[in-house]
């Protein structure tokens, strides 16, 4: 505007009894405004990252260290006041602060000074006394040990079982949900969710279509927030219910019947081949000879409940009552769906959901 429009304090918040006049302008016991500051967001905009602003930096990293570690320095990221916990190692969030703006701001920076330091590259188990001593590692004795959020969940599954999609950018996706969420009286509907086919269907979980109103289920079983406020701190929860949707939902049930295929296909010749090449999918590590023979028990017994008509292969190995459209070579539906429960158990590991 070539004249700048009044502002006024509003009488009992009433904008038809404008009082004082008032002009821009920043809290006193804060560093002022430059002498030419003319009252644009620009302006506001370049005296938040001044470097006599730390606070900006401040956040910005305490919420970086809080994506690695669990819990930031200052556990309260929403709230930096003077009423709140105070920060575990203050002298290391200045020091990350200013590294932050020394370095021209840069985000990558910043994440390859953390994940290289000696500190995060810890492991994370821990003894009895020290979690007596530290339950939360707020004195970071150890690495970070949490489960991870519930966009990482399915995007692992999908990984693990070669089934993700990749791609980059795009429009939002619909995966499979169920119905009824989407029509009255369960919302405001009806509102349109149309179940993605083909590779669409499996793009990262960054990419899903939410309603304010209706949360996507799969999501928010692993406590993802709505959409209808803003959130800096996930709370993490540990219910029964997160393992029911992670053995039963039906894009988490193509992924393992995906991840069968694949140690069929690509795991070897033997048994113990490709229950070790489906480990190593899911949990980055080769397993130790118990674990090896704790599923291999679990598939001998598998197929001898399948042989004696205990459960039905074809919808085991498909989800529906037909022959599975394409087998590895030498294959049979038998072993498909023997695969397919081994691969359930790896998906539903503590471990394969958890960051350690």
């Amino acid at each position: 505007m070539d004249e700048p429009r009044t502002t006024h304090m509003l009488r009992r918040g009433d904008w038809l009894k404008p009082g004082q006049e008032v002009t821009f302008g920043v809290p006193a016991f804060l560093h002022p405004l430059p002498p030419d500051a003319d009252g644009s967001r620009l302006t506001l905009a370049r005296w938040l990252v001044d470097r006599q602003s730390p606070t900006t930096a401040r956040v910005f990293v305490n919420r970086i260290w809080q994506a690695y570690f669990g819990y930031g320095i200052v556990n309260t990221p929403e709230d930096f006041g003077t009423r709140v916990e105070p920060p575990s190692h203050p002298d290391l969030l200045d020091w990350l602060a200013c590294e932050f703006m020394d370095g021209g701001w840069s985000v990558k920076s910043l994440h390859h000074l953390i994940v290289t330091s000696a500190t995060y590259r810890q492991s994370s188990r821990v003894t009895p006394q020290l979690y007596a001593k530290d339950p939360y590692n707020r004195l970071l004795a150890r690495g970070p040990r949490f489960r991870i959020e519930g966009e990482i969940v399915r995007d692992i599954a999908l990984s693990a079982s070669g089934l993700l999609n990749p791609a980059i950018g795009g429009r939002s996706i619909y995966p499979p949900a169920p119905e009824f969420l989407f029509q009255p009286p369960a919302s405001y509907g009806p509102k349109v969710w149309k179940e993605e086919s083909g590779s669409e269907r499996y793009r990262r979980s960054l990419y899903i279509f939410k309603f304010r109103s209706v949360p996507y289920p799969m999501l928010q079983t692993f406590d993802a927030p709505n959409g209808d406020f803003s959130c800096v701190r996930r709370q993490r929860s540990n219910t029964p219910l997160q393992a029911l949707v992670s053995l039963n939902e039906p894009e988490l049930i193509e992924c393992a019947q995906a991840l069968a295929k694949k140690a069929l296909a690509e795991g070897g010749n033997t048994d113990a081949d490709r229950v070790t090449y489906a480990f190593r999918r899911a949990l980055s590590r080769p397993p130790r000879a118990d674990e090896r023979k704790d599923l291999l028990g679990l598939l001998d017994k598998e197929r001898h409940r399948i042989a004696e008509g205990w459960v039905n292969p074809l919808e085991l190995a498909t989800g529906k009552d037909e022959t599975p459209a394409s087998l590895p070579g030498g294959a049979t539906p038998t072993q498909l769906a023997a695969y397919t429960v081994v691969s359930r158990v790896l998906l539903n590991l503590d471990e394969t959901i958890t960051k350690e």
